[in-house]
């Protein structure tokens, strides 16, 4: 009996053992979770940079996403506060603020960093990202020193109203039009959803409307494309060019070459996909960082576009 109880006892140590080499971080391995509201072009772009980034530490990172369901995107951070992930890094696109998911994430000591877009409340770790006012800027500085007798220009949005990255932009652009004092802005009352679709039928009702456009600028470089396939269509490629934001390699590509595609922002999402991920690496190990990581981003015209060419890391 005695010999029985012993084995026993053995057998329930070593079961507890494994119990606990199950559930602590002793072998070191850091498991991060990226959610991510929505995917296509600059938000596939910004996953891969940052699930490549935490791969190359030896992390572990799981990505998810939401489709475009703010809901879904909640559930998601909820489930990997839920796992215990060591950190959660979150492309929020379009959406404004996921404050109760953020509380959680604090309440459980998981440190959240922000990519791209930045949410209204403060209860985040982090942030790394583009001062989109500040390409909207340089790109209507642009537009006024290629149109000194201003002109007729077009602004095509992204949507939703409160998106604040599409709002500073056209924000940026607007100020430097409107110091010019030149210019006729026109401002597409259709939201084109950040896509090249969206942006051809926008620019089909603007086409309709105005019978002179000299400047089209569009939020993004997907809408820029569709905006200028519908002035093709309508045989009026040559009475305007265009610009947009976000640096995609087509778009740098259509710059080289010459045509009616005379500028894009540099929001590059490589660097702020791996500084996102240095910026967690630097609060998992207990050293300081700054909670607001601004990214520089150039402008890219004819006479830098080639140090640019495959840059962006979306067709």
């Amino acid at each position: 009996m005695k010999a029985k109880r012993f084995l026993l006892v053995i057998a329930v140590v070593m079961l507890m053992g494994l119990f606990t080499a199950c559930g602590n971080d002793d072998d070191g391995e850091i498991v991060i979770g990226m959610a991510n509201l929505a995917l296509g072009d600059y938000f596939t772009g910004m996953r891969n940079a940052v699930v490549a980034a935490g791969e190359e530490r030896g992390w572990t990172m799981h990505a998810t996403n939401a489709d475009g369901n703010d809901a879904q995107l909640v559930a998601h951070v909820e489930n990997f506060i839920a796992q215990g992930v060591d950190g959660i890094i979150i492309s929020g696109a379009w959406f404004n603020d996921i404050p109760a998911a953020l509380d959680a994430a604090e309440a459980a000591s998981i440190p959240v960093v922000l990519v791209d877009r930045m949410f209204d409340s403060q209860n985040f770790t982090a942030w790394v990202g583009p001062d989109n006012e500040f390409m909207g800027g340089q790109i209507g500085e642009y537009i006024v020193s290629r149109l000194p007798e201003g002109g007729t220009a077009v602004i095509i949005r992204g949507g939703p109203p409160e998106n604040t990255i599409g709002i500073n932009r056209t924000a940026g652009v607007t100020r430097a039009l409107n110091a010019a004092g030149n210019f006729n802005i026109e401002v597409s009352p259709d939201f084109a959803g950040w896509s090249t679709d969206g942006g051809k039928t926008a620019m089909e009702n603007m086409l309709a409307r105005l019978p002179q456009i000299d400047v089209v600028f569009t939020e993004n470089d997907s809408m820029a494309f569709g905006a200028q396939s519908a002035a093709a269509d309508a045989g009026r490629s040559d009475e305007m060019f265009f610009a947009g934001i976000d640096g995609a390699n087509p778009a740098i590509q259509a710059i080289l070459e010459g045509g009616n595609f005379r500028a894009t922002g540099h929001n590059d999402a490589n660097v702020i996909g791996a500084e996102g991920v240095a910026v967690m690496a630097r609060i998992l190990a207990g050293e300081s960082f700054d909670k607001i990581n601004v990214m520089y981003s150039p402008i890219i015209t004819s006479a830098n576009a080639e140090q640019f060419r495959n840059a962006g890391i979306w067709e």
